[in-house]
């Protein structure tokens, strides 16, 4: 901050002087250590502070999780002052990364699956297995403002890239190289820091790059398997972004994250781009030791994530627009290929123990679904069945009551001599929507479920419509798919539970009533 003087003289020599920074280099570096440590990591290294700069060596950033740990190593940090209230942050050298882990060790075909002597499955072995991988960022500049207490940190990467080995099986020792790179990598993150902790970020790059060509070993034990892959991945225009809070307590947050969820915890955070490219070829040996080829793509347009956690739920939803998949393979005479307009899906899970109810979605849409006339000739030769665009719609929420924290360790390793908990108590569903258009026949069911103590006798009501059912099973008989035995046994358990609409004999209506006591009636008839 700047001090002025009353007198003009006075005013134009401190104008003249050097301006001093709102944020020192030594208050960087305690920012950003807090800032790791919030979120479980370990911090090392070694400081040496000249007051208008501050050098990092060998900075550790370590997090022990079930089984193994991983750890960030970056050679060098420089903070130094710019003289306008700034402070510039650089990384050199290579950043070293590692993370070790444990896997289950293959079965021995031979193996008895239970322990000895009793009914309970064996523990498997495993087998400790680890990845390793440098991170280079040429050219790298951070600039931070503000003040302790309210940072902002700006970057400019040029580039991000990485070189990863890749484990290729718990028994060979072989590695798959993984590279890939970032360019023109902008954004800013913002760390306030206090009683709890807020932190914001937003990033761009202009395009994305990820390849593996790798030689895949064979079985060691019975040289199946193995061979080449190459596969080539773009992303363009990508941004991610987000928010984060962390209580003022210290938690471990791979064993006590209800706990820190309960203190205050939460994280939402959305990542997009606007196209993505794929590639991919393989050659190598099958299990019965054939040559076995192939190549594909994937293609998409523009897709984004979200994720949310906190005390209220876990969510996930995203969407995918333009999906187009192409691919050829040996063991397959010919390609396979199918495209989508839209895909979506939208879930929210309650993750808190609590007596009230909470709420939970599940939604999942697919649009426009088409496949290659080389499909739907298998079954269908002579084009009897409409190919047009089908699409599929799931809507569901409703309440449920949780037993258990889904976070709370014990929940991963149950009881084996015990009868397994259910975490989850259902007390009301609602069917928003659920509808299917395909080879000519449609499908729309909605309704409302309420539960009581005993979640096997719901009550309540669902409706359906269905069109263009009757014409499909009698396509379905001329094809030869299905015998007209068949047909008649599904035509009649229809007719218990929907009745032609009054006009119109392919269009179909269904009330399905759930009544208390555990009895269900459809259309007004019993049937339970």
């Amino acid at each position: 901050m700047f001090r002025f003087a009353a007198t003009s003289a006075l005013a134009l020599t401190v104008g003249a002087a050097p301006v001093l920074a709102d944020v020192t280099p030594a208050q960087v570096w305690e920012n950003l250590e807090t800032y790791f440590t919030d979120f479980g990591y370990e911090v090392t290294g070694t400081v040496e502070d000249a007051g208008s700069t501050l050098t990092v060596t060998d900075a550790v950033l370590s997090m022990d999780n079930e089984g193994g740990a991983t750890t960030v190593t970056i050679p060098k940090m420089t903070f130094q002052e710019t003289g306008d209230a700034k402070v510039r942050a650089v990384i050199d050298g290579d950043m070293a990364l590692e993370s070790k882990f444990k896997v289950p060790a293959p079965a021995e075909p031979e193996a008895d699956a239970t322990a000895e002597g009793t009914d309970t499955p064996a523990e498997p072995e495993m087998v400790d297995m680890t990845m390793t991988g440098t991170i280079k960022a040429p050219g790298n500049e951070m600039v931070v403002s503000g003040t302790p207490e309210d940072m902002l940190y700006e970057y400019d990467y040029p580039s991000v890239e990485f070189d990863f080995a890749m484990p290729a099986g718990p028994e060979s020792g072989a590695t798959i190289p993984v590279s890939g790179a970032l360019t023109n990598v902008t954004g800013s993150q913002r760390n306030a820091t206090g009683e709890a902790s807020e932190y914001s970020f937003d990033m761009k790059a202009s395009e994305g790059t990820m390849g593996i060509v790798a030689d895949v070993p064979a079985d060691p034990e019975t040289a199946e398997g193995g061979g080449k892959v190459d596969v080539q991945a773009k992303l363009t225009d990508l941004s991610l972004a987000g928010t984060a809070r962390t209580p003022g307590q210290s938690f471990d947050l791979a064993t006590q994250m209800a706990e820190a969820l309960a203190a205050g915890l939460n994280f939402q955070g959305t990542f997009a781009y606007a196209a993505m490219d794929t590639r991919f070829d393989f050659a190598g040996k099958d299990e019965a030791g054939q040559d076995q080829t192939g190549s594909g793509s994937v293609a998409t347009g523009a897709a984004d994530v979200a994720l949310q956690m906190s005390e209220q739920g876990l969510g996930y939803k995203g969407s995918v627009a333009d999906t187009k998949v192409e691919m050829t393979t040996g063991s397959l005479p010919f390609p396979v290929s199918y495209a989508a307009v839209n895909s979506s899906f939208d879930l929210l899970i309650p993750v808190s123990k609590a007596d009230a109810a909470q709420p939970f979605r599940f939604a999942y849409a697919l649009e426009g679904l088409t496949f290659a006339d080389s499909i739907w000739n298998l079954f269908d030769p002579n084009s009897q069945l409409p190919r047009d665009p089908a699409s599929l719609s799931i809507d569901l929420s409703g309440d449920a009551v949780v037993a258990q924290d889904l976070f709370d360790p014990a929940l991963a390793q149950p009881d084996p001599a015990a009868a397994p908990e259910v975490p989850f108590t259902p007390r009301s569903l609602t069917v928003n929507k659920v509808a299917l258009d395909a080879v000519g026949a449609t499908a729309d069911i909605t309704g409302q479920l309420e539960f009581g103590d005993n979640p096997n006798e719901p009550v309540g009501k669902l409706n359906g419509t269905f069109a263009g059912v009757n014409g499909l099973m009698d396509k379905l008989v001329a094809m030869g798919l299905v015998p007209e035995e068949q047909i008649m046994g599904m035509r009649m358990m229809l007719a218990m539970f929907a009745k032609p609409a009054e006009g119109n004999p392919d269009k179909l209506t269904s009330e399905i009533e759930f009544r208390e006591g555990g009895s269900i009636f459809a259309n007004g008839q019993q049937v339970k």
